[in-house]
Formats: structure tokens, C-alpha cells, sequence
């Protein structure tokens, strides 16, 4: 009689797993917002000389519309510790082209965090990148 008595919960329990499994609905596949294209970065002439031949890291957090466009304030999370240059980095993003994100084939709005390490480029006087002659020192 016990393992008849086992046999039905064993029957039991399988077909309610089986009947759970089969009314669950699966979970939409999310697919991230992505950069399309991220706007140059305009740091002002002070910057450019402070930080010059230096790699710069700021993280910033974003919300993304339907659109693909920034919606609302964008964020420092991680600074660089220059005020100057998180707002460059800030006016650069919100210019900046998204995709959107998607929710199966649905377009969603989201947030999408971003690390960027900005390097910044050594400044060359106009003259010599123009090709001209340096009077030397003597």
C-alpha cells in the first residue's frame, strides 16, 4: 500500500511540475541599449593642456528612450575629478546616437551605464601642425 500511496504522489507531483512548466510564461529576451555613435568630446583649451598624453576614466549612467535618444539627466558615477572635464564628457553624451533598447521586438526605455577612458591627445601649437619653421633657441 506504501508504494502505491508513493507512486500517486510521485504521478501528482510530476504532472503538476508538467502543468506549471507548460502555463509559464517565458521571459522576454532584453536586448542592452548600444552607443551608435558617441559625440566627440569638446574639453576646454585648460583641460586639453592638464591632462594632455593622459588616459582620463569617468563612468556615466544614462537613460535611453524609445527613440534612441538621452532622456533626462545623465549621471556621473565614477568622476574623473575634474568638474570641467565630467561636463564635457556629460554634453558629449547627451549629443551622442543610441539604439534603444528591446524587449523581445518592442523598443523600451532604459538605463545603460558607461565607462569611457578618454585619451587625451598632446596639444601641438598650430604653427608646427601647419608645417611651418621653429626659430631656434640659442
Amino acid at each position: 500500500m506504501k508504494k502505491m500511496q508513493f507512486i500517486v504522489v510521485l504521478m501528482l507531483l510530476l504532472t503538476t511540475g508538467m502543468s506549471v512548466t507548460a502555463f509559464a510564461k517565458d521571459k522576454p529576451q532584453v536586448t542592452p541599449p548600444q552607443i551608435i555613435t558617441l559625440a566627440a568630446i569638446s574639453l576646454p583649451q585648460d583641460v586639453k593642456e592638464k591632462y594632455a598624453e593622459q588616459t582620463v576614466s569617468v563612468k556615466v549612467k544614462a537613460t535611453i528612450s524609445v527613440n534612441g535618444t538621452v532622456d533626462g539627466e545623465v549621471k556621473i558615477i565614477t568622476s574623473s575629478g575634474d568638474a570641467a572635464f565630467d561636463t564635457a564628457v556629460i554634453e558629449s553624451i547627451q549629443k551622442s546616437v543610441f539604439s534603444p533598447a528591446y524587449s523581445d521586438t518592442t523598443a523600451i526605455s532604459s538605463s545603460i551605464i558607461i565607462p569611457l577612458h578618454v585619451k587625451v591627445e598632446k596639444i601641438i601649437p598650430e604653427e608646427q601642425a601647419n608645417g611651418e619653421a621653429q626659430p631656434i633657441a640659442e
